[in-house]
């Protein structure tokens, strides 16, 4: 006879035994039932929640906590079925974080009662060391083999569940209720500051936990108690608010100071978390996965998409967040420009591409954005993240010898000095002035620095350019109505600037334009003397002899010229200079 086969929901019941969870969970329903004065039907009725008697809650859960570690020591000893003790695990962290969230009612209670700072001090002490004693009871009970950089860190989340409710509470720091506000807003940073420590165990691979004592390997062990842990300082940090700031002033129950985005500091070191792994353990896929959805943490910290975004307390708050310290959003775009940032220099792929994303809405999206006023998309242009982008360019393009790169780069550095340097320091209207004379420097600069193609072209242009941009210059100062003293000055200036050019880099094309610079300054001298001469009164017969001497200056020139004098000079010279060199 063939074997009946069983069927596949019973067979998956059997595989996961999900009845331990069931188990707890009905528990923990019970039990708040069981010790709450009052009708429990009044639980999410509006500006009141049912009062729950504190002792006897905690006191059963942590029974029920204890009974369920031993179950999981025993089932592994005794049968060893790991299944169904994975379970059982994850159910204690479950119960510990019930009993975490309950003690901050018998803190209230006792806070409340006698204003005893030795009953709260021991309430503290007794939830702490319950959490630390029942996880290294599992873990040497089991037995598990648990690094100590996984250890610690999965410590010091129970130590921060149970402790950090004592500086909430007016009778130990002397608080107002302000300033406890942002202490409980504060809960899931100093938690993303805790999951960062993680990352020198992650360093030391996959093949540290090679050993660990379960049927499991890496990545389920050690992760998987650390992933209930991420989710359950999200809900912690909800539950602090809830116990320890109730705002029943509005009337409305879910009117807290609790938002998404205070998640965000969090969720950003979950990434780096994630990263660090992906980077460790080569795993390209997650690495590209990180890279994608790190972008979406700008939607989660937007703080007015919750449903009780309008309500007055977290409405009054959220605007505190933005006058105090700064928008959510802008603050979330730096924390990802330096998530990019690390991700690019450790080489992940389109990690560039995130922080020039990153910055460029910087440009837009300022430390004030979606406060008090209504945001409007290039209201109040920032143009300093440019400057970053061009400088991390210009970085690039120096240390890959790439000559375009660098110069379009300095291009937008210049831009963006022009736009706001000459405001700064008191000399606005001479942006264009000093735009040119910037950019004529970044292309002989990057011509003479660089040694490709487009270097080459822009050597070939240099002294051109000096020319163009010394006629721009002089329409500029006409325009702004300087006198001929200023234009002479800097006529001379830009004269003896393709000199030493030419001197300094010994190229007969800047000595060409240098020559012709004189040129044009001798004819616009003698224009200009021709005027001034003719406009000048003079006694009578002065001007004419002037002339005379001219003429014969003139023409003596004109002689000497024909006569080949100035080329037997010049031979003379080159022969005496090759008798030198020999």
């Amino acid at each position: 006879m063939s074997r009946s086969k069983v069927p596949k929901l019973l067979s998956l019941l059997y595989v996961h035994n999900p009845f331990y969870l069931i188990s707890a969970c009905l528990f923990v329903f019970g039990l708040k039932l069981l010790f709450r004065a009052g009708d429990s039907s009044v639980l999410f009725q509006r500006g009141s929640v049912a009062y729950i008697e504190p002792w006897g809650l905690l006191g059963s859960l942590a029974g029920i906590t204890i009974l369920m570690a031993v179950t999981a020591i025993l089932i592994v000893r005794l049968g060893k079925v790991w299944e169904d003790a994975r379970s059982v695990v994850l159910i204690v962290l479950l119960m510990l974080l019930a009993i975490s969230v309950s003690s901050d009612e018998l803190v209230n209670v006792l806070s409340d009662k006698d204003n005893s700072m030795r009953h709260l001090a021991m309430m503290f002490g007794l939830g702490t060391s319950f959490a630390l004693l029942i996880g290294e009871l599992l873990i040497r009970g089991l037995p598990i083999r648990l690094p100590a950089g996984y250890r610690l860190p999965l410590y010091g989340f129970l130590i921060l569940f149970f402790a950090w409710p004592a500086i909430l509470l007016p009778e130990v720091t002397s608080l107002s209720m302000a300033n406890t506000r942002w202490l409980i807003a504060a809960f899931p940073l100093l938690s993303g500051v805790l999951t960062l420590t993680l990352i020198p165990a992650i360093r030391k691979g996959s093949a540290a936990v090679k050993d660990n004592g379960t049927p499991w390997g890496w990545p389920l062990f050690p992760w998987t108690p650390f992933v209930f842990i991420a989710l359950a300082v999200c809900f912690r940090s909800f539950s602090l608010t809830m116990s320890f700031d109730p705002l029943t002033n509005s009337g409305h129950y879910w009117d807290t100071t609790f938002g998404l985005y205070q998640l965000v500091p969090f969720l950003l070191t979950v990434l780096v978390v994630l990263l660090e792994i992906a980077i460790v353990e080569n795993l390209p896929k997650l690495q590209r996965g990180v890279m994608l959805w790190a972008p979406g943490l700008l939607l989660l910290a937007y703080p007015w998409l919750v449903p009780w975004s309008r309500l007055p307390g977290y409405s009054a708050f959220t605007y505190a967040v933005v006058d105090e310290v700064a928008s959510p959003v802008f603050l979330t775009l730096i924390g990802l420009a330096l998530l990019y940032s690390w991700a690019w220099w450790k080489g992940v792929r389109h990690a560039a591409a995130g922080v020039f994303g990153m910055v460029l809405l910087t440009t837009v999206i300022g430390p004030d954005a979606f406060g008090h006023r209504t945001w409007q998309l290039g209201e109040h242009f920032s143009w300093w993240p440019l400057l970053a982008l061009a400088t991390i360019q210009m970085a690039i393009g120096i240390r890959r010898g790439h000559s375009f790169r660098t110069f379009v780069s300095l291009m937008v550095s210049i831009f963006v000095i022009t736009r706001t340097l000459p405001d700064l320091i008191g000399i606005s209207g001479w942006e264009i002035f000093i735009g040119l004379h910037l950019l004529l420097a970044a292309t002989i600069a990057v011509g003479l620095c660089f040694q490709d193609g487009f270097a080459g072209f822009l050597k070939e242009i240099g002294p051109p350019c000096v020319s163009m941009t010394m006629l721009s210059g002089q329409i500029l100062l006409y325009q702004a109505h300087e006198g001929p003293a200023r234009m002479t000055e800097y006529a001379v200036v830009m004269t003896v600037l393709p000199f030493a050019l030419a001197w300094l880099l010994n190229n007969r094309d800047y000595l060409t334009f240098a020559l012709l610079h004189c040129a044009v300054g001798a004819f616009a001298g003698l224009c200009f003397g021709v005027y001034v001469f003719f406009r000048t009164t003079m006694p009578p017969g002065v001007k004419p002899v002037i002339l005379a001497v001219t003429s014969f200056v003139v023409a003596v020139f004109i002689s000497v010229l024909k006569s080949g004098l100035s080329r037997r000079l010049r031979m003379c010279w080159l022969t005496k200079q090759r008798r030198t060199a020999a």
